[in-house]
């Protein structure tokens, strides 16, 4: 076989070494019968060419029929190579193990590396596509070379700009005359401006480049003194020049444009204008950038590039946003990057819309208009259509989403300037009454109906409809049954809505005049609607003609006058603008509708447009229908109706000022002795002060209340979010991670002696020195982390604060139904989300829609109809753990709807209406999670006797764990994984091992800053490690957590509240202001520090990060010196993804069916991807010499995994298949009475016989007989 294998392999690949210097030998080879799958195992001292293994296992296929795969694992003893030689033949090698990147594997160009002293820099094809293998691949790959040869080095993905250079020089070649030609009129105008300034003693318009859009000299555009980058101010930039008035770039543009669809890459130089739906910038070689616009005219869309320098960069940022409409010259041709045209920008300026206008010198009103809230079918955002409405001069403008009011805050903000009507389209259904009194709410068919709010009153019986439409009537849809309308019709006007209401149903059946009279009674107005809306009837043959149409609506009209009920003219609108139509077709088509606009008609119109439409009336009676009778329903309307109430209502517990205070001093008395020391007594006076003045006392009291019960009960509370920065809550009892800065507190409570020291080299008091009392000699405790106070409640008290908990999974129920018995159950709500379509999702639901036509965009259009698509509603639910309290004697009516979630799907819940965001400031929400680690600690002091209270947060072993695996106690020598912190939360994942490596964390507190950096989005990706590895920042200063920002800024002479609002902008991924960068600058913050503001996307608070690593670390203890009690603990929590077959064939069978997933790359299912992550653990666990035992009746529990001398007993519920019900009825059952026999079990639990197939196949029922019957062989 090792001949074999040599007769393939291209030694001259090798080269320049000899032939004689390579040594492989074939160490094991086997067969896996079932799989018919040759195993080999090599050892050698060179790498085989990675393209001539696939002609050896090629050549093995051919050889030995039958045989399906070859398999190769190898050692490498003493390699021959050199480093470089190593990592280039290797690199392929570790892009194929790579299968979870799937075909991100193919963007890089494994032969254009760069190799330094400590780094491997290789490179891919796109930003997201560096950022993904950044995070994915290279730290499994560093850990990969370093197994395997011993060697460290670090992997690093760059994008490849090559060819983008290229452009770069192609374009300044072309430009050359230009250049030179802008040069010569630069120097002429500096020349004049010069010539100005002497003759008018000094000073010369313009010349200073002060920003007033004259500047004459040069192409400067700068002020005066140093730029950021420390060039001198006025640097010139070469053909860029400065922005000048609407031109941003280039020279000015003249020509008639064309359409974006009519390009081709035979255009050549064009001119183009649309809209801008996205940016992007990519930093290259020189400090140049590729600055990407992405532009639409409706006709279709392009992506537009220009390479520029980073002073210009920033000109496009702050110019070209989303929304700017601009006028782009330039090349049309190919890009082989995007796969797509492109145009290669030489000027672009901004240019003006052309706006739909109303210019009637009387306006309409719009009082039928979906928004994005109304389910698959509104595309129109709720501020695009106010804002229109305004924009037009139209004096109000009604929201009447179908069935919901979920667009009501977003409205509430939108208001200003324009009279908003708050109301809904309502589905109504006719009483049946049923013998037992309620109401068959199901058997008539549902009608819409249009409800307006004319008042608070009228918003609250609005509110009531609502949620009863989905609590007490929802079949399908949310009905509003007649009588529930009657009885809450108080402060509405009710109209009778589109052509599927019940008014304008029984005109087109040809009701008589006195029919349709007796309807009409119950509606304040009619409604009609353009010939457009209803065509679908002439095109389904349910009208004969156009006429017909017309008819329909001369009749509502009629019947209107003669009742003397105004009569309102309504576009329905579904979308803003003509063009729109597509994207409600696109969501409609995606969720089995037919296409319903065979025209676009759903738009909202101009008053032009209604008069002209509605012609036919006659001229006096379009003008009522269109302007009068709206203005007259509106003025029914008050203009103060307010659908969120400005009102804080926190709910009342009797006394809770008062229990706060005193069990704050107490605690601290107990801790810290009387008198206090003062930086304890003023921190906690000033929080209380701040807590209590501002209304929060009673959340801390309900949070204490909650975590007091948990702990009773044996469970370990953890805090999340910035609660843990709040002194007053660690002295409540509702964290254990103790703010102030590090510090020592003797515990011998009759001493209770403290020391503050000035110096500290850590944040994290774990870190201070271990040292004794010197009052007592009592070793000292080691408290604090440093964390201010204000990150939880702002200076001002103005930050509005919230506290999460996390509870045990199993224990969250009872933390629910304890809030219930607080405040009582009729005033507790689960805290309602509503899912929106999402950008992704978007995506997938435009190529479908356009494969099923035939039609082809490139991908900038279909990015473009994705955003046209996203946000609409999708469906309803519930946060994990908010629940949003009601003070007692007011009604949940006062502020929102309720109903049930997923469109009333779910019965035994009830959520707000509104997303609970749009009213935390008006009522209580407490965050009562359910989470995996305190579970997980619980089960595992319950096995060990270990309280965790008792576990040292500082133990050398421990700290090792973060480091590799010597302290694992490995007894094999060809162990793969060089990381110990599997199944460790926090550190488990490929991505915080990477960081592991780069920072080599040595105390507590880099364990709190790597929670922080994983935590955060572009907080270490594109950041952090960045500047670390540049020498710009280090682990201490790099920012981690919010606090950083804020505690940094403070101490560079920012002021507080500044560098407070700052912190709050940069975590919310807001960036910083222009006026904030300024103030940051004056303060000498560095250039790297403000850069890494700018890119982070979302930030942890440190308090959640400690919280975090607090329960992380015990855990960790428990792994090093409990193995066999973590290991059960980690599969009982992941039992869904452990595959018992494989598992407890052995370590072979593990690593051989890691293998086969790592190979199946995008193929393998997100199930088979969870089930990998539990093979490295499991691996792990067999490399330390731990063992499973199989599941055994009378021995094996139901559901968690048990511990036996030494070794782990798998449950029932990890055998495939087995649910936890019959996993708990044969636990149960058994321990009742053993089985007589297989029948006996059968009929005794829930398992099924899949089940029982499963237990023996497992040898579960070895011995037992398949029946009680005695046979008459049996008898002999």
């Amino acid at each position: 076989m090792k001949e074999f294998i040599e007769n393939h392999i291209t030694w001259e690949k090798l080269a320049p070494h000899e032939r004689g210097e390579f040594l492989l030998s074939v160490e094991h080879a086997s067969v896996i019968r079932e799989t018919q799958k040759l195993n080999i195992d090599i050892a050698l001292n060179f790498i085989i060419p990675h393209d001539d293994l696939k002609v050896v296992t090629a050549a093995f296929c051919r050889e030995f029929q039958g045989l399906a795969d070859v398999s190769y694992r190898f050692r490498y003893d003493d390699p021959v190579l050199s480093e470089e030689e190593l990592i280039r033949m290797y690199l392929p090698y570790m892009m194929d193990s790579m299968s979870d990147l799937g075909s991100l594997r193919h963007t890089t160009d494994t032969g254009s590396i760069l190799i330094n002293s400590d780094q491997v820099i290789v490179y891919a094809l796109g930003e997201q596509t560096v950022r993904s293998l950044n995070e994915i691949a290279a730290p499994a790959m560093a850990g990969m070379f370093q197994h395997d040869f011993g060697i460290r080095k670090m992997f690093v993905f760059r994008n490849k700009d090559e060819e983008y250079e290229e452009k770069i020089h192609e374009m300044q070649k072309q430009t050359e005359s230009e250049l030179k030609r802008m040069q010569e009129e630069a120097e002429r105008a500096a020349r004049a401006a010069k010539a100005a300034e002497i003759a008018s003693g000094g000073f010369a318009s313009g010349a200073s480049g002060g920003g007033n859009g004259k500047t004459a000299v040069g192409w400067n555009g700068g002020g005066s003194g140093s730029s950021r980058n420390g060039a001198p101010a006025g640097r010139k930039r070469g053909y860029e020049g400065p922005v000048a008035g609407n031109r941003i770039v280039g020279k000015p543009i003249s020509g008639e444009s064309v359409h974006i669809r009519d390009l081709t890459r035979d255009s050549g130089n064009v001119i183009i204008e649309g809209s801008v739906f996205r940016t992007d910038s990519r930093s290259i070689k020189n400090n140049r950038c590729i600055a990407s616009i992405y532009m639409t005219d409706n006709t279709d869309s392009i992506l537009v590039k220009m390479f520029v320098s980073t002073q210009k960069q920033a000109d496009f940022d702050e110019h070209i946003k989303t929304g700017t409409y601009i006028r782009v010259q330039g090349n049309c041709e190919f890009d082989s990057f995007e796969k797509m045209n492109v145009i290669m920008a030489q000027s672009i300026e901004k240019a003006e819309k052309k706006m739909r206008e109303d210019k009637s010198a009387r306006k309409r009103i719009e009082l039928h208009a979906h928004t994005k809230m109304s389910q698959i079918d509104g595309v129109m955002d709720v501020a695009e259509l106010i804002g229109t409405a305004k924009a037009w001069g139209h004096p109000a403008v009604a929201v009447t989403d179908h069935g919901v009011v979920q667009a009501f805050p977003d409205a509430v903000g939108k208001a200003k300037g324009i009279k908003v009507i708050y109301g809904v389209e309502g589905y109504l259904v006719e009483d049946i009454p049923l013998p037992d009194g309620k109401l068959d709410y199901k058997t008539n068919p549902a009608r819409h109906i249009i409800l307006l709010a004319k008042n608070q009153t009228g918003i609250k019986n609005l509110y009531k409809l609502v949620s009863y439409s989905y609590i007490d009537y929802h079949y399908k849809r949310p009905r509003m049954p007649r009588s529930e309308i009657i009885k809450h019709r108080e402060g509405l006007i009710i109209g009778s809505a589109c052509e599927a209401g019940e008014f304008f149903r029984a005109v087109t059946a040809g009701a008589s005049d006195e029919e349709l009279m007796k309807i009409a009674e119950f509606y304040d107005y009619l409604e009609i609607q353009p010939r457009c809306n209803n065509r679908f009837m002439l095109r389904e043959g349910m009208v004969n003609s156009e006429e017909d149409l017309l008819n329909f609506n001369r009749k509502v009209v009629e019947i209107g006058r003669r009742m003397g009920k105004p009569v309102a003219a309504t576009c329905d609108a579904h979308y803003l603008n003509e063009e729109d139509y597509i994207y409600r077709n696109i969501i409609m088509a995606a969720h089995g509708f037919k296409e319903l606009d065979e025209e676009p008609s759903l738009y909202l119109k101009t008053t032009d447009e209604m008069l002209a439409e509605f012609a036919y009336l006659g001229e006096k009676e379009a003008e009522r229908v269109v302007i009068d009778d709206p203005q007259a329903i509106a003025d029914m309307i008050d203009d103060d109706v307010r659908p969120i109430s400005d009102e804080k209502c926190p709910p009342q517990i009797e006394g809770s000022e008062e229990r706060l205070r005193s069990r704050c001093y107490d605690k601290a008395h107990e801790i810290y002795g009387d008198p206090l020391p003062e930086i304890v007594e003023q921190r906690l006076d000033r929080e209380l002060t701040s807590i209590i003045g501002n209304g929060y006392a009673v959340m801390y009291v309900a949070a204490e209340l909650l975590v007091q019960k948990s702990l009773a009960d044996g469970y370990l509370v953890g805090s999340r979010g910035s609660v843990g920065s709040s002194f007053a809550a660690t002295m409540d009892g509702i964290t254990e991670v103790n703010p102030l800065q590090p510090h020592y507190i003797c515990p011998n409570p009759d001493c209770k002696h403290s020391e503050f020291p000035e110096d500290y080299e850590s944040d994290c008091g774990v870190d201070l020195p271990d040292k004794v009392c010197p009052v007592c000699g009592t070793p000292y405790i080691k408290e604090g982390h440093n964390i201010p106070f204000e990150v939880f409640l702002g200076f001002k008290g103005d930050k509005e604060p919230d506290i999460d908990l996390n509870f045990a999974g199993e224990y969250q129920p009872v933390a629910h139904k304890f809030v219930e018995e607080i405040f009582g159950a009729e005033n507790v709500f689960r805290a309602g989300t509503i899912g929106t379509i999402k950008d992704k999702t978007a995506l997938g639901y435009v190529r479908r829609y356009l494969e099923e036509r035939g039609r082809v965009a490139n991908k900038c259009e279909m990015e473009r109809l994705a955003l046209g698509c996203s946000g609409v509603r999708k469906t309803t639910g519930q946060h994990p753990g908010g629940m949003v309290v009601v003070p007692r004697g007011r009604e949940i009516y006062e502020f929102c709807p309720v109903m049930h979630p997923a469109e009333g799907s779910i019965k035994d819940t009830i959520t707000t209406h509104f997303d609970y965001h749009k009213i935390e400031k008006n009522l209580l929400k407490l965050d009562i999670l359910g989470h995996d680690v305190p579970s997980m600690i619980r089960m595992l002091q319950d096995m060990t006797g270990i309280s965790p209270e008792d576990i040292p947060l500082r133990d050398e072993k421990v700290n090792r764990i973060f480091l590799g695996v010597d302290t694992l106690d490995i007894k094999i020598d060809d162990y793969k994984q060089r990381h110990g912190t599997f199944g460790i939360p926090e550190f488990g994942t490929s991505f915080t091992r990477q960081m592991l490596d780069d920072t080599q964390p040595k105390k507590f507190a880099d364990l709190v800053r790597i929670a922080g950096f994983s935590h955060g989005t572009d907080v270490w990706l594109n950041n952090a490690q960045e500047f670390i590895r540049s020498g710009q920042a280090t682990m201490d200063d790099a920012i981690a957590t919010r606090d950083d920002i804020m505690n940094y800024l403070i101490s560079k002479g920012v002021p507080k509240q500044d560098s407070f609002t700052i912190m709050e902008r940069v975590r919310k991924g807001k960036s910083i202001t222009e006026e904030q960068e300024a103030l940051m600058m004056e303060n000498s913050v560095p250039d790297w520090y403000i850069e890494s503001c700018k890119r982070i996307k979302y930030m942890f608070p440190k308090a959640h990060a400690v919280a975090y690593v607090m329960m992380s670390y015990r855990i960790a203890y428990f792994k090093v010196y409990y193995p066999a009690a973590f290991y059960a603990v980690h599969y009982t929590i992941k039992v869904d993804f452990f595959n018992a077959k494989v598992n407890l064939a052995g370590m072979e069978s593990v690593l051989d069916r890691m293998d086969q997933i790592r190979k199946m790359g995008d193929e393998a299912t997100n199930k088979e991807k969870d089930e990998y992550l539990v093979y490295e653990v499991v691996y792990e666990m067999y490399a330390r010499g731990i063992e499973f035992l199989p599941a055994e009746l009378g021995k094996s529990q139901a559901v968690r995994f048990a511990v036996e001398d030494g070794k782990i007993r798998i449950p029932f519920r990890a055998l495939e298949g087995m649910g936890e019900t019959a996993a708990l009825s044969l636990e149960r059952e058994y321990a009742k009475q053993p089985f007589s026999s297989i029948e006996d079990m059968s009929s005794r639990t829930s398992v099924n016989s899949s089940n029982i197939e499963t237990l023996r196949e497992h040898g579960v029922l070895n011995g037992m007989s398949e029946s009680d019957q005695l046979t008459l062989f049996s008898m002999f």
